[in-house]
């Protein structure tokens, strides 16, 4: 199973990661991160890398000068390149969960090879894409996997299907 959830910012696409790895964690192996914000107060001031099955998390960017930026935020390259090289043991997993491919973890050469990788595996994948972006990672993901989008109304349906999905291929 292969399912790329989309939606606009904001609507829930890293908690659907997260209810799918709590639901299917005791039953199945599964590898990968979510990405989460970095707030002080109510300002949002970043984002960092956080792995499901460890204590091991990055920044991933940060409202700070310095380059690569996308928008008011500075990407961390070599924090995505860590994880990219990570995403080589998360093959050895059932499912995969990569939240996000978005403009930020683009702008690492590395870490679109690893993906590369698994959207052409036969491992099971999770992935968060960015909801309009034009890039051939993107344009490919999109070809191949089922793609989603998370509104109010279906997210909560649309993370029960996955759940499905996975546990019945599973005791097939």
């Amino acid at each position: 199973m292969k399912v790329a959830i989309t939606g606009k910012p904001g609507i829930g696409k890293t908690t659907a990661c997260i209810k799918i790895y709590e639901a299917l964690k005791n039953k199945i192996a599964i590898a990968g991160f979510i990405t989460k914000e970095i707030r002080a107060g109510k300002e949002r001031v970043g984002f960092e890398i956080i792995e499901l099955n460890s204590d091991f998390n990055v920044k991933l960017a940060e409202k700070k000068d310095g380059y690569p930026k996308v928008g008011k935020y500075r990407v961390y390259v070599e924090n995505i390149d860590m994880i990219s090289k990570r995403i080589e043991d998360y093959m050895k997993a059932e499912l995969i969960i990569i939240d996000e491919v978005g403009p930020m973890e683009l702008k690492s050469r590395e870490f679109v090879r690893s993906v590369e990788k698994l959207v052409n595996s036969d491992k099971d994948v999770i992935l968060t894409i960015h909801y309009k972006l034009n890039h051939p990672l993107l344009n490919d993901i999109r070809s191949k996997f089922d793609v989603v989008t998370l509104d109010y109304r279906n997210r909560d349906k649309i993370v029960r299907e996955v759940i499905e999905g996975i546990d019945s291929r599973r005791k097939s």
